[in-house]
């Protein structure tokens, strides 16, 4: 059952809602914008509303993973519940279903990080959405949530296990938000805008973003 808890928390963790949603709307979020398949893209080619409901998604099927494990994996170690959950960001970074392309893994890492531990999780979750209202920048929100969760994740004492997985895959979306660093020391990283959608753009190729 090991093996299948596993292979579960991979495949729903490739599902690309941000694909999903923008086909419903019929948009391919893959060919405007950014060209990225996650909630800052969606979000605005789409407009709010449909960002949001891929983030609730991508954070659904993280949230998910650390509880497959605990349904289907006899033993309740620690270390397999850590896998299970590193397992959906696996998915979602290098999803089968986009031949082994994917995003950064920001909002799923927020529901893997959920199921393993809650209040560090949401404390995580408190210091993006204020960062995000501040900066208007999703780039700056989780790198600053990335740095924030493995340093919670210390403080709250969670099994060893779980604070090896976060802490990997924090420096590996932090690995991966390199060009927005360089944007952001620039001064041309973009700014989403909190409420009102924008227009699509075919053209329009700014910056690849957070997923």
């Amino acid at each position: 059952m090991t093996i299948i808890a596993l292979l579960l928390s991979y495949f729903l963790g490739a599902i690309p809602f941000g694909v999903i949603v923008g086909k419903m709307r019929g948009v391919d979020v893959r060919a405007v914008g950014s060209g990225n398949t996650g909630t800052t893209n969606v979000w605005r080619t789409l407009g709010p509303k449909a960002g949001a409901s891929v983030f609730a998604l991508d954070v659904a099927k993280g949230l998910a993973a650390p509880f497959i494990a605990r349904a289907l994996i006899a033993s309740t170690e620690y270390s397999w519940i850590a896998v299970c959950a590193a397992m959906a960001i696996i998915g979602h970074t290098f999803s089968v279903f986009l031949k082994f392309r994917g995003g950064k893994g920001i909002a799923t890492g927020l529901g893997a990080a959920l199921g393993l531990m809650p209040i560090p999780a949401l404390i995580a979750f408190a210091v993006w959405g204020g960062v995000l209202l501040l900066s208007r920048m999703i780039s700056v929100a989780s790198i600053a949530a990335c740095i924030a969760l493995p340093l919670l994740a210390l403080a709250f004492q969670v099994p060893n296990a779980y604070v090896v997985v976060i802490a990997i895959i924090a420096l590996l979306a932090i690995l991966k938000h390199i060009p927005n660093m360089k944007r952001i020391a620039a001064g041309t990283e973009p700014k989403i805008n909190l409420g009102k959608k924008r227009a699509v753009n075919s053209s329009e190729k700014a910056a690849s973003e957070t997923r």
